[in-house]
């Protein structure tokens, strides 16, 4: 970090999360703990076409909805956004009129538009604005507008790195001056039969006779991943700013970095040498990260070169784990709902747990968190986020000390 950074660094003041594990931040962080997974059997009730006969012979899809709440009215992937960006809001301490609204920006993405919302549209004759709820700024639309905000409004689109993507470019509005505060975040429902059916062709879904064994990155036995739904969003700004409206704050933000791979749709350089160079761009000088945070979908070919990845860069001894053996895969909400867990694994000094990692695969050998959470020191996280296309990012955590930190713990 440069020495501005390190003087006045981003903080992250509020954390609002919807996931399969929790309608708020403090149940997903609960679940997410307790090492429950969240995978289940989709029968055709919830909307979802059969696929008996296709890969396995379960009567449904398995899949990792978002726990319910908030207006049923709302699109799907819009209400999550919504209820997510408040509970932030209110975790910092943000009201209606306490901000230059000239001064707030808004980064929120997902990684693409809600199918829901244009499915619905395509079917009505009597949608005046046809398919804009659909659109991949429609979230970051709704909250600027619901909030009255007038800074910067931008929806990034980066596959499965877009909630880390978000946060990135959110610190560097931050950084450049543009806006004293930013909410950043993602949002993603992706159960639709579109999704599914093209993500079975690819053969990248995991199948298990058990629902809630099937997604099991760095194991063995693992087959694929479990696409799931949720978002998360997060308060950003300086320290300087938050301690002068007496606000307190989770973590501060370090290197932020992307990258592309361009080895294949699906797949990683095998070598792990593309990823080990971002990687190393996202680690402070003379630091190692306390935890390693892998995006571990459970794929065949990607989990293997993440770890080769990190031994290259010297993360070969460095405690580490994914989260999608319990949440499943949120596709572009992955990286937000995943960094805001984090911020909690660094207030309660706790390491989540990695679920359904029964039997190591030797080419993952890494030291990973074992079926039960850990109480550890952890004071600073390397977060890694990856998308099909060959987006990557990777951004450093770490606790921030000060009159403000919510660390629980010395």
């Amino acid at each position: 970090m440069s020495r501005a950074d390190t003087a006045d660094p981003v903080v992250i003041t509020g954390v609002g999360l919807v996931s399969p594990l929790g309608v708020d931040r403090e149940h997903s962080w609960e679940g997410v703990s307790s090492g429950r997974a969240a995978a289940r059997l989709m029968p055709v009730d919830d909307g979802l076409p059969p696929v008996s006969g296709v890969h396995h012979s379960l009567p449904g899809w398995i899949g990792c909805p978002a726990v319910q709440g908030g207006n049923a009215a709302d699109d799907r992937v819009l209400a999550l956004g919504r209820r997510a960006t408040r509970e932030a809001l209110s975790d910092a301490r943000i009201g209606p009129g306490n901000l230059d609204p000239t001064r707030v920006g808004c980064v929120f993405g997902t990684s693409k538009g809600s199918l829901f919302a244009a499915s619905a549209a395509w079917l009505s004759s009597s949608d005046n604005r046809p398919f804009a709820a659909s659109w991949p700024s429609a979230v970051a639309s709704a909250i600027g507008a619901e909030q009255g905000w007038e800074g910067p409004s931008l929806a990034p689109i980066a596959a499965c790195a877009t909630g880390l993507v978000a946060v990135i470019r959110a610190a560097q509005l931050l950084r450049e001056g543009a806006c004293d505060v930013v909410l950043a975040g993602s949002a993603d429902d992706s159960l639709h039969p579109l999704v599914l059916a093209s993500f079975q062709r690819l053969g990248v879904l995991a199948r298990h006779s058990d629902p809630a064994r099937a997604s099991r990155p760095f194991d063995r036995g693992r087959n694929g991943f479990v696409i799931g739904a949720g978002a998360g969003a997060l308060v950003l700004e300086r320290r300087s700013h938050a301690a002068a409206r007496g606000a307190s704050w989770y973590a501060a933000l370090g290197p932020g970095r992307y990258a592309a791979d361009p080895s294949g749709m699906t797949t990683l350089d095998p070598t792990g040498r593309t990823l080990a160079r971002l990687l190393s761009e996202a680690i402070p000088t003379g630091r190692r990260p306390h935890y390693l945070n892998l995006h571990g979908t459970g794929t065949r070919l990607n989990d293997p070169a993440e770890c080769r990845a990190a031994r290259l860069v010297g993360l070969g001894a460095c405690r580490a784990g994914s989260l999608k053996g319990g949440l499943g895969h949120l596709l572009g909400a992955a990286g937000s709902v995943e960094l805001g867990l984090l911020c909690l694994a660094i207030r309660d000094q706790r390491l989540p747990p990695n679920v359904n990692l029964d039997d190591v695969d030797p080419e993952c050998d890494l030291p990973w968190i074992g079926p039960n959470a850990e109480a550890a020191r952890v004071d600073s996280i390397l977060k890694v986020s990856l998308g099909f296309g060959g987006h990557q990012a990777a951004l450093w955590l770490e606790r921030c000390r000060g009159p403000g930190d919510r660390t629980r713990t010395a």
